[in-house]
């Protein structure tokens, strides 16, 4: 690939709404504990939007907090690209609505759905218009609202995902520094939709009745094996593809969809508890704010040291998964 310019991450910030449902709140809507919940998932509590607050008020919330510590302005945003399954509106788009909250009036806007890959995905689309010189400096979010589309009398899928948005800005940089070591995308069709969310149950002739939006459905098995057959597989490709070896990771961070697939994950991949990032005990399954909210958990209680080299893989529905190597020179 041809690079006229690199990219510099300057900063990753996150935001998760006020209200935090535990593992005992949701003993009293259906036969569970938590222990059982916790075994299996490694989920303590989870953090869901209240009447105040919205996707849009969380990505504004981290997008500030990015723009802050990078020390950019909102006008010098050239690009926001907003990652997410579950927008506030199907339109206007929640980049659009992002912009101008931030007032980033000088900024193109899209939204991108790969749903808890969407991150991955966000950033190796970002990475392109940088090392093209077309934009300097882009505003990445990832965001994800499941609180709205969760049966919360069912408990295989309500014990899992949590509300949240996670940032980063992106900088364009000397080719020679280029903080974007590698990626890899892929997708597969989910032809049996072991996992999805579906938007088509609205008809002209149901438009005299009260239509309420379908729920999330998920074959939890079957993603199960699917994480577990591509995550190490993608994360050896990459590694062979920029010629690096594990030892030189300093830290795995993956999707924060399960505990028990991250565990699985590490030690296939023979990386240790103390290099692997995790804060689902705290969050749950943030879909495409996960990755940067992990990071952003780790260096707040300095459980990192950078600079280091980070292995991010992120896997979903689509089926969809994607990998990249950082560097990570952020303090906080």
């Amino acid at each position: 690939m041809q690079k006229n310019y690199g990219v510099k991450f300057l900063s990753f910030s996150g935001a998760l709404p006020s209200k935090v449902v535990k593992n005992t709140d949701l003993e009293k809507l259906f036969d569970t504990s938590d222990e059982w919940i916790y075994t299996r998932t490694g989920i303590k509590q989870r953090h869901v939007i209240d009447k105040n607050e919205s996707g849009l008020s969380l990505s504004v919330d981290a997008a500030k907090q990015a723009l802050n510590k990078a020390k950019i302005d909102p006008k010098s945003i050239d690009l926001i690209i907003v990652c997410t399954a579950t927008p506030d509106k199907l339109y206007p788009s929640m980049s659009c609505m992002l912009q101008g909250k931030i007032g980033a009036v000088n900024s193109a806007c899209f939204d991108l759905s790969a749903a808890c890959s969407g991150f991955i995905f966000g950033m190796t689309v970002a990475s392109q218009f940088i090392y093209t010189g077309q934009y300097k400096n882009i505003l990445l979010v990832g965001v994800d609202i499941h609180s709205r589309f969760v049966d919360w009398s069912e408990r295989s899928v309500a014990v899992l995902f949590g509300d949240g948005a996670g940032a980063i800005v992106m900088s364009s940089c000397l080719a020679k520094d280029d903080e974007l070591k590698g990626f890899i995308l892929r997708s597969e069709s989910d032809s049996k939709l072991d996992l999805t969310l579906d938007n088509d149950n609205i008809y002209f002739t149901d438009l005299q009745d009260q239509v309420k939006p379908d729920f999330v459905r998920m074959n939890g098995k079957a993603i199960y094996q699917f994480a577990l057959r591509v995550v190490p597989e993608i994360a050896k490709e990459l590694l062979d593809k920029t010629n690096m070896s594990m030892e030189q990771i300093d830290y795995l961070v993956l999707h924060q969809a399960n505990q028990r697939i991250i565990d699985a994950v590490a030690e296939k991949l023979k990386v240790g508890k103390d290099k692997v990032l995790s804060n689902i005990e705290k969050v749950g399954n943030t879909s495409a704010a996960s990755i940067p909210l992990a990071i952003v958990d780790a260096l707040a209680s300095n459980k990192i040291k950078t600079p280091s080299t980070m292995l991010l893989i992120g896997f979903g529905a689509g089926l969809t998964w994607g990998a990249a190597v950082i560097e990570c020179n952020i303090l906080k």
